[in-house]
């Protein structure tokens, strides 16, 4: 199998880690970043994006499952898999006492890198690096001073996020069966700056805040695969992770017309992440169609945010899509063309606000196409909303895309050299 010229491979590897340096700092705006350790990432942004991120019991010769560390044994054998996921978005915002939605944000950023090698027909491997969460958001209030005649206002800027680097090793224990670990490192900061403004103040006022944090979690999938006759397929999928506690450290400057009056540093109160499990079923009819649900739940315990009457909730999380693949023939082997995907989902996130629920609804759609046996391209649309006005809540109305493209290469050029033949 001949996978063309290495140069242009190597090429577009340097060119994407040019760009890496600024996408992956981007994040995207949001008012429900300012809860907790920011908006936490619940999909999977890749291949399976279209179906409503529903990949816990799916796997691919092509592309690389996060969702689940069992999926990696459907890899190629002795193949090399790079592959990047960017996303695009743009969200408006409606508050309860307004009657339109304010004008939209827009970002884009990268969202996922993996490299992923199975050396053999049992084993493989997986590493990446993609953002776990992201604190991106700009808040203003107005506070009565000494008495109603005077106010003084504060503006609170907040930036920044926490990523996840992880390693996965997956092993196929039987005929359809495989299992999977990851083990995941998380880190990252938090970067608050608050000013106050008011006719009473003399001086210009600021407090700065930069929390570092970081955190350890392990996740173990397991994948079952069975045919019922052979033209129908079955695959089940399940995964959990441990609880783990995000341990934080912050040092605050405050400040007087810009000069440092008092510099504190503090550990404050860890976040605990929650025991996560998650489960899909898939049916595939004559290796074309897909159908395919997933459920997500997280056993947040109740640990207060920076809000009123906000705290952490258990969440969950379940989605169901529909998948078209088009196959054509090399020879004896069917190797997939392109694919088709649509796909809705719907969420209970993990904090509470003002006492109530915070939803998100959406629907997707995606498409891929193997450009060649070397590279394969993905991509991806999703409409939704969070939130709502009926709850005193702001309501959220966004429209995200990915693009994503994986490098494929036989490891060590194996049919020039001959090599794990």
């Amino acid at each position: 199998m001949y996978l063309g010229s290495n140069k242009n491979h190597y090429a577009i590897l340097v060119l994407t880690l040019l760009y890496l340096q600024q996408g992956m700092a981007q994040n995207t705006t949001s008012p429900y970043s300012i809860l907790g350790i920011g908006d936490i990432e619940t999909k999977d942004f890749g291949r399976w994006y279209g179906m409503g991120s529903t990949s816990i019991a799916l796997s691919s010769p092509w592309y690389i499952n996060t969702a689940n560390p069992a999926s990696l044994t459907a890899l190629n054998e002795r193949m090399m898999n790079f592959d990047i996921a960017n996303r695009g978005k743009s969200a408006s915002f409606k508050y309860a006492t307004a009657d339109t939605f304010t004008a939209n944000t827009k970002d884009f950023s990268v969202r996922r890198i993996s490299l992923a090698f199975k050396p053999n027909k049992k084993n493989a491997f997986a590493v990446g690096l993609k953002p776990f969460s992201t604190i991106n958001y700009l808040l203003l209030q107005n506070t009565a001073v000494y008495s109603s005649n005077t106010s003084l206002a504060k503006s609170v800027d907040g930036s920044g996020g926490i990523n996840q680097v992880y390693l996965s090793y997956a092993r196929q224990l039987t005929k359809g069966l495989s299992v999977g670990i990851t083990s995941s490192y998380y880190f990252g900061s938090a970067n608050i700056a608050t000013d106050y403004y008011g006719e009473s103040l003399s001086v210009a006022l600021s407090r700065q805040q930069y929390t570092v944090m970081n955190a350890f979690q392990l996740q173990a999938g397991l994948q079952y695969n069975w045919q019922t006759s052979p033209w129908v397929t079955h695959r089940l999928g399940f995964t959990i992770s441990n609880p783990a506690t995000i341990k934080r450290y912050t040092e605050t400057e405050y400040l007087s017309n810009s000069v440092s009056v008092k510099s504190t540093t503090e550990t404050k109160k860890d976040f605990t992440l929650p025991l996560q499990m998650g489960i899909g079923y898939a049916i595939s009819f004559n290796n074309n169609l897909t159908l395919s649900a997933d459920a997500l739940y997280s056993n947040w315990q109740k640990q207060k945010v920076e809000y009123n009457n906000s705290y952490t909730t258990p969440s969950g999380r379940i989605s169901a899509g529909i998948e078209y693949v088009n196959r054509k023939k090399i020879g004896s082997y069917s190797v997939e063309s392109w694919y088709l995907q649509a796909g809705a989902s719907a969420e209970k996130n993990y904090f509470t606000i003002l006492g109530k629920d915070l939803n998100t609804y959406a629907v997707s759609a995606g498409f891929g196409k193997n450009l060649s046996t070397a590279i394969s391209l993905y991509g991806g649309i999703e409409m939704g909303t969070r939130g709502s006005t009926n709850s005193s809540q702001i309501k959220e109305k966004f429209t995200q895309y990915i693009i994503g493209f994986t490098l494929k290469e036989f490891w060590f050029n194996y049919r020039k050299y001959g090599r794990y033949q």
